[in-house]
């Protein structure tokens, strides 16, 4: 027994000073914490969006300098910033709602799932800003930013005036119209949704530091451009823009084109499941076609009531009585109407009863296709 103690006794003393020795080496010599990396921003990609903005960008650069400088981007400026100064009292209006309605927590950590969202980054921003990703998916393709550098005058100013009309509908009612964007995002000075997000993304004040291709199922897009491959109607493409707040804050936006009817995802069997993995998730849906009343897009529906734990849509989103049989407790806003021609199959008759058994808050802005005035209606649903 005294010679287990004094064994006992020698090893605590031998871990006391190997405990001090280690202290002081580690004081002397702590071991080194890498920095967070600083994210660049792209002052080329940047200046572009400015440009297509009517933004006036920083000095330096030869050719943007040059571009600047012409009377047909100053006219465009002009036109841009008159319209511009209308949409941001808009957004103004937009963020008091929010911020008075919309409380989420750490929302850097959070991830905004925006389904048929065509480029629409200005909504996303004012109804979730600073989340840490944000995922859109739609038909329209990414397209490309536009290489300035490669453009003449002629080219230079056609690519302004198909900028001011991709921004048409956007900036008049408050969402894009699907079968404008057909021939707006396909012209060619401009082509896809990256050059419309980046330059809403300028509009905001915020930097571009990255723009790359994206795709989650490299092998199986491998797999499908192979000559003889039996491949989708429309193949997956995607791209990742990376963007700077003015405090230097990264957050990245995924843009996916696909055709996300039940019937097509078979050939992209994991997509949503890889969507829907990305929480905590809020989500947004609006002036969608009321697609998702539709059983083609049953998965997508799902997905969202099962991911995300905030929605914030009109009535062409997630129908009334999914989101009730989910239990959801739901807020609802303005008026309730019933859907334009040619979508009138949408209506529903127990979101009608709701919004006048609720007589709801009226909504400061134009949402949904009931644009005009304040007539239109709004849904905040949040998971119990």
């Amino acid at each position: 027994m005294i010679t287990l103690r004094r064994s006992l006794l020698v090893c605590h003393a031998f871990l006391s000073i190997f405990a001090v020795v280690v202290s002081s080496a580690y004081a002397q010599n702590p071991p080194s914490v890498k920095p967070a990396p600083v994210i660049a921003v792209d002052a080329r990609a940047t200046a572009v969006a400015q440009l297509m903005a009517g933004i006036q960008p920083a000095a330096g650069d030869a050719v943007i300098d040059k571009l600047a400088a012409t009377d047909s981007w100053k006219k465009h400026k002009e036109v841009m910033q008159a319209q511009w100064k209308t949409v941001r009292a808009r957004l103004d209006t937009i963020e008091k709602w929010r911020d008075q309605e919309v409380k989420l927590k750490e929302v850097g950590a959070r991830t905004l799932l925006y389904p048929f969202s065509g480029p629409d980054f200005l909504n996303a921003w004012a109804l979730y800003p600073n989340h840490g990703k944000y995922i859109f998916f739609s038909l329209e393709n990414p397209g490309v930013l536009p290489d300035v550098e490669k453009m003449g005058p002629k080219e230079f100013d056609a690519m302004l005036g198909s900028v001011r009309n991709a921004f048409t509908e956007i900036f008049q009612r408050n969402y894009f119209i699907t079968s404008y964007m057909g021939k707006q995002l396909t012209q060619a000075q401009l082509k896809g949704t990256v050059p419309v997000m980046a330059t809403m993304m300028a509009l905001n004040g915020l930097r571009i530091a990255k723009i790359e291709a994206a795709d989650p199922f490299p092998e199986l897009t491998k797999a499908f451009d192979e000559p003889k491959a039996k491949r989708p109607a429309k193949i997956l493409r995607g791209a990742k823009i990376t963007f700077l707040t003015a405090a230097n804050k990264a957050h990245e936006l995924s843009y996916f084109s696909l055709d996300a009817t039940d019937k097509a995802l078979v050939h992209y069997p994991d997509f949503l499941d890889w969507v829907g993995r990305n929480k905590p998730a809020s989500a947004l849906v609006k002036s969608a076609s009321y697609l998702l009343h539709d059983n083609q897009f049953s998965k997508t529906r799902d997905m969202i009531l099962a991911s995300a734990d905030i929605l914030v849509q009109d009535d062409t989103g997630v129908p009334f009585r999914y989101i009730k049989q989910a239990n959801w407790n739901t807020k609802l806003f303005g008026k309730y109407h019933r859907p334009i021609a040619p979508m009138q199959w949408g209506y529903q008759s127990d979101l009608d009863k709701a919004f006048k058994e609720a007589k709801g808050e009226p909504l400061p802005f134009p949402f949904g296709y009931h644009w005009k005035g304040q007539e239109g209606g709004l849904i905040l649903a949040t998971r119990p």
